[in-house]
């Protein structure tokens, strides 16, 4: 009984070995990591391509090509999108910054401006012509995020 676990286990053991042995003989070459050479310029890899087929069955296996790939998706232009930046500026630097407002509307003693985007509305209130709130809603009058709203305006007017 106890030679038949020995065979077993050595069994067991020439399989795995032999697995990673087929493994290793396998060539896996990573694209655009090594620069191709020719056989003129490095006469020992031509001596190490001849030595291989005497190696057995590695000739016939054939090279493994590994891509690299990168996502290409276009970036979005880089905008100044903090809405900070409009508090205390006055009307001709809003204007030149987000351009003429869709609606301005005067409540006394403030003049609210508003910019439509895309999907929001910006009102800025002022006071004495300077910037002193800024708020975003959605389609749905539901407060949103000030960036994101301001964002959507400046990549508009782009």
């Amino acid at each position: 009984m106890r030679s038949y676990k020995k065979i077993l286990l050595l069994v067991i053991l020439t399989m795995t070995l032999s697995a990673c042995g087929n493994a290793a003989k396998r060539k896996v070459v990573i694209v655009g990591s090594e620069p191709l050479q020719s056989a003129q310029d490095n006469p020992s890899n031509t001596e190490e391509k001849n030595a291989e087929p005497s190696r057995g069955d590695t000739a016939d296996q054939p090279e493994e090509l590994a891509a690299l790939s990168y996502d290409a998706t276009p970036l979005e232009p880089d905008v100044n999108d903090d809405p900070k930046q409009l508090l205390g500026i006055d009307t001709k630097a809003l204007e030149a910054l987000l351009g003429k407002p869709s609606l301005v509307r005067k409540e006394n003693p403030a003049v609210i401006w508003q910019y439509n985007a895309e999907s929001c509305v910006l009102d800025l209130v002022l006071y004495d012509s300077v910037t002193s709130y800024v708020e975003a809603r959605d389609e749905q009058v539901r407060p949103m995020d000030n960036r994101k709203c301001l964002r959507r305006l400046l990549l508009s007017k782009q």
